[in-house]
């Protein structure tokens, strides 16, 4: 109970950002918001939400656990900053030996619920060559995307020409769905989150 009600006064904290100045069209993929601090001891599993992914199956964050899992925070209108930041989840789930691959999640976040369905998604993970078995691309009810963000640390905001201004965050959670290792910013090294997740599995 107090984990929620932190999360939830959080959630409430992470709603009075300040509005984001308005840039042009391509201005927003140039603006990061820098990530919040999380609780590290917290398990996301918590968020009893309901999602739908780009196969247009319910699905909640409890379902993977027992997994090691890879989130980021995207939408698929950014047409600069975002495709490096799949890219950089590529990187990290490609460099995980096959056999891992294979015990390894990814969940590839839509902030923006409005555009963003789950048939667009489907769109955008066969345009990535990403329709993978591991890969889920994810969208759900403004309340609980803007929720899950909160506990991850991702800030993001509409910019008011239909972008957004986001942290670029890469999230490894732990077989429990607790905060294991995160990677901010774009281009980053991905040796240590992949250390993380297969000691995570040696470990199970």
């Amino acid at each position: 109970m107090r984990s929620v009600i932190a999360y939830t006064l959080a959630f409430l904290g992470i709603l009075s950002l300040e509005a984001v100045a308005q840039h042009g069209h391509h201005g927003h993929e140039k603006k990061a918001l820098k990530s919040e601090e999380i609780h590290a001891d917290h398990s996301l599993y918590h968020l009893d939400s309901e999602f739908i992914d780009h196969r247009n199956e319910p699905l909640k964050l409890s379902n993977f656990k027992g997994e090691p899992v890879i989130v980021v925070l995207f939408y698929g209108n950014c047409t600069q900053v975002c495709p490096i930041l799949i890219q950089d989840t590529w990187r990290l789930f490609s460099s995980l030996d096959e056999s891992t691959q294979t015990k390894t999640k990814v969940l590839a976040v839509s902030f923006d619920t409005e555009n963003d369905t789950p048939e667009t998604l489907k769109e955008y993970a066969e345009y990535e060559q990403l329709d993978l078995p591991e890969w889920y691309f994810i969208t759900g009810k403004h309340t609980d995307i803007k929720m899950l963000a909160t506990m991850l640390g991702v800030k993001y905001q509409q910019t008011g020409d239909g972008h957004f201004a986001h942290s670029n965050l890469v999230t490894v959670l732990d077989t429990e769905g607790k905060i294991a290792k995160r990677v901010e910013g774009l281009n980053q090294p991905m040796n240590k989150a992949a250390t993380v997740i297969e000691a995570m599995l040696k470990n199970l």
